[in-house]
């Protein structure tokens, strides 16, 4: 057997095979005594029919079987000897099988990747200075605030206005033909609010409780739909009621109604006191997304297209998900699937080569998880999700692949830790960061 390799890329080779001929008869020779073992042919008893005979009606399935046994024999055997670790099938492209004659083929693979850090120490990176927010505290108080007022109808006779909540019947026609999904009953719209189609809501403004009234709009260009985008749609709508929100009001009682406080002061420090570790978090992961981006920049090297596209369709799946929770679909965000993987392949590549970099630094600093790591990390899990610590640690210690998901995770904030240290911070507020973006 002859075999040449042509190394495409650092990820990407292609194995030359070529099969001596007297192999590829013994291979033919051994396939077609199988199938005459079982054949059944009329005139003859099972595994006595000419070979002749066996050739004309099982032809193509001999030289299927034939190139399948090759390719496995010769394939698999050289990419363990020589310690090649495809991170996909091959493609395979192959030679047509003539007896009597060598047969070629070729296996074409993505490897994984030589992954080796180099570099990580004295990383110059910045890092934002949390700073409380008097506004973000009176604004969480405000949604708090609307969460819990109520809609009551309103006690005069009046038409809507900007700010009504009104209830609403409609049905949307596009070429004098009911538009499909584009009606509804008992409708509830906030009258500038923006989420209906760009002035609807304004000509819905002035109706009075049951009157009816033809709405002529255009679709916008950039529609998420092409097919109704810079269309011409009218709706018939029928008002019904209009409501009012009320909204209670700050004090003692509306915080003992957001839950255990006795004052309005103690839910405003409260509140005040989740932003902030909201806020650190948010502050943390921004820090260690920057120490990944320059551990990369420094580092970086070729990936696969196939681990990216594992990474996509991950991330796609864990968002639709996420959406569905949320009663949201990809296209109500103006993205389908195929533009989510567009969008979000250079997130994608990112977070594979980080994952693949922390790994490879862990293994050459020695840093390990210990079972008091893992401890304090379920201890944690337990006080911040309210769960009963032996319940998470059972979850987590029976079930193998949530363990070592949670090793993997311990491990790589141990190893960004150790960058962190080497590094050259600088703290600056968000209004000095974002002088420093603007000005650059």
């Amino acid at each position: 057997m002859q075999v040449n390799v042509e190394h495409l890329s650092s990820i990407k080779k292609k194995i030359n095979f070529e099969i001596p001929a007297e192999r590829v008869l013994a291979e033919t020779q051994k396939a077609f005594a199988e199938i005459r073992k079982r054949a059944v042919i009329p005139g003859f008893r099972k595994g006595k029919a000419p070979e002749g005979i066996i050739r004309k009606s099982y032809q193509g399935q001999v030289e299927s079987d034939v190139i399948k046994n090759l390719f496995n024999d010769h394939y698999f055997n050289y990419i363990q000897e020589n310690k090649i670790f495809p991170v996909a099938h091959p493609v395979i492209d192959a030679d047509d099988l003539v007896e009597g004659a060598p047969f070629k083929f070729s296996a074409t693979i993505e490897v994984y990747p030589q992954v080796v850090v180099n570099e990580y120490e004295g990383f110059a990176v910045t890092k934002e200075k949390f700073v409380a927010d008097d506004q973000a505290v009176e604004a969480r108080i405000q949604q708090l605030r609307d969460n819990m007022s109520q809609l009551q109808p309103v006690s005069e006779e009046r038409p809507a206005a900007a700010g009504d909540h009104v209830v609403i019947d409609f049905e949307g026609f596009v070429d004098g033909k009911a538009l499909e999904g584009g009606d509804a009953t008992d409708h509830l719209l906030e009258l500038g609010s923006n989420s209906f189609i760009p002035g609807f809501e304004e000509q819905v403004i002035g109706m009075n409780i049951g009157e009816q009234k033809r709405i002529t709009l255009t679709f916008p260009t950039e529609y998420h739909s092409t097919e109704l985008a810079g269309k011409e749609v009218e709706f018939a709508v029928t008002l019904k009621e209009i409501k009012v929100k009320q909204v209670p009001e700050l004090d003692d009682a509306f915080a003992r109604e957001c839950g255990d406080f006795e004052t309005f002061a103690d839910l405003k420090a409260k509140v005040a006191e989740t932003i902030e570790k909201q806020e650190m978090d948010r502050i943390e992961r921004d820090f260690k997304d920057a120490l990944v981006k320059q551990l990369i920049e420094k580092n970086d090297f070729e990936l696969p297209e196939v681990m990216i596209e594992r990474q996509l369709a991950s991330m796609l799946e864990n968002t639709k998900q996420r959406l569905q929770y949320q009663r949201m679909t990809l296209e109500m965000m103006g993205l389908d699937e195929q533009k989510y993987m567009d969008q979000f392949r250079p997130v994608a590549a990112s977070q594979v080569k980080g994952a693949l970099l922390l790994h490879d630094l862990a293994e050459k600093t020695g840093l390990t998880v210990t079972d008091s790591d893992i401890e304090a990390r379920l201890q944690k899990i337990s006080a911040e999700s309210g769960q009963d610590y032996a319940r998470i640690s059972k979850y987590y210690l029976q079930n193998a692949d949530a363990k070592q998901g949670l090793e993997e995770q311990i491990r790589e904030e141990k190893v960004l830790d150790l960058i962190a240290a080497k590094a050259v911070v600088v703290e600056k507020v968000k209004k000095e960061i974002l002088e420093s973006s603007n000005a650059a």
